[in-house]
Parts: structure tokens; C-alpha cells; sequence
């Protein structure tokens, strides 16, 4: 039996897959992010923070059109890329980010991480971007900032 990596369920990884099969580039972001970090919250929805890219966006968007409810086969690429945020209310429910907080794809992009669960490929924000990306005063989100900054590694100071 395959071991259950914490953060991770099944409406995770079948997204992840099938952005994967349709070579979108995303990186997932929120609750399940912080989950892949050592934090332990439930999550209703997937974040997934993606670049304003047209390409890109019409991959995302006929790739979340496979989804059972096909909500996203309404959308228009050009509109969706011009938002922040944009809801896909299927199954799982999506959030689009064209930036997270402060935080956009391409500063996110280099200090990503990848890891292979359960066979397939999972980017996700980096722990300095994740924690950036939290600081929007919410609640939630300070709990989650909370929980995330004993995992993060602290400067040393230099000596005089």
C-alpha cells in the first residue's frame, strides 16, 4: 500500500496529473502548499498560481474543462489571465492565482519545489514564497504563517 503523503489527497494529485498531461505550467499554492510544508489544516479548495501567459492559460483552462462539471469550458483565457484571482467551481473547486498576495509565478518559479507523489509530479511554492504569500492580514492566513515559520531556516548572524 503506498504510503499517504501529508497535504496530499486524491483531488490533488488527479488535478495535478491532469495539468501535468496537458504541460500547463502552475505551481499549486494555499492551503495545500502549506500542507506539503509540515502544516496540518483542512482545505477545501486547490490554489493554483499560474502565469498571465495566453498559452498557458488556454492549456490550464482545457485542462480544467476535463473536470466532471466542465466549468471552466465557459471561461475565456484573455479575461481569466487579466484577474487575480479567478474561482472554478467543479470538483475539486480551483482557485486561479495570477498572484498570490505578492507573489507571482515567475519569482515563484525558481525557488520551487517538485516532488513525485504517488507517481506524479507536484510543484509547489517554496517555503520564503508560501510564507509571502500569506501575509494578506487574514486570519487563516496568519495561523498558516504561524504553523509554516518554525520550518523555516533562520540567518545566521555574523560575528563582529
Amino acid at each position: 500500500m503506498p504510503r499517504r503523503t501529508p497535504g496530499t489527497d486524491n483531488r490533488v494529485l488527479r488535478l495535478c496529473r491532469l495539468l501535468n498531461r496537458h504541460r500547463v505550467r502552475y505551481l499549486l499554492a494555499g492551503g495545500v502548499a502549506a500542507n506539503l510544508h509540515g502544516s496540518v489544516r483542512a482545505t477545501k479548495d486547490v490554489d493554483i498560481l499560474v502565469p498571465r501567459d495566453r498559452a498557458n492559460m488556454e492549456r490550464l483552462l482545457e485542462a480544467l474543462g476535463e473536470l466532471p462539471w466542465g466549468v471552466a469550458r465557459d471561461l475565456d483565457p484573455a479575461e481569466v489571465s487579466e484577474k487575480a484571482v479567478t474561482i472554478v467551481g467543479d470538483d475539486p473547486r480551483v482557485d486561479i492565482l495570477t498572484i498570490a498576495w505578492s507573489v507571482t509565478f515567475e519569482r515563484a518559479d525558481r525557488s520551487k519545489i517538485v516532488r513525485r507523489i504517488q507517481g506524479v509530479r507536484v510543484p509547489y511554492l517554496g517555503l520564503r514564497d508560501l510564507i509571502l504569500s500569506k501575509k494578506t492580514g487574514r486570519a487563516r492566513d496568519d495561523a498558516d504563517i504561524e504553523a509554516l515559520e518554525p520550518a523555516r531556516p533562520r540567518r545566521r548572524r555574523r560575528r563582529p
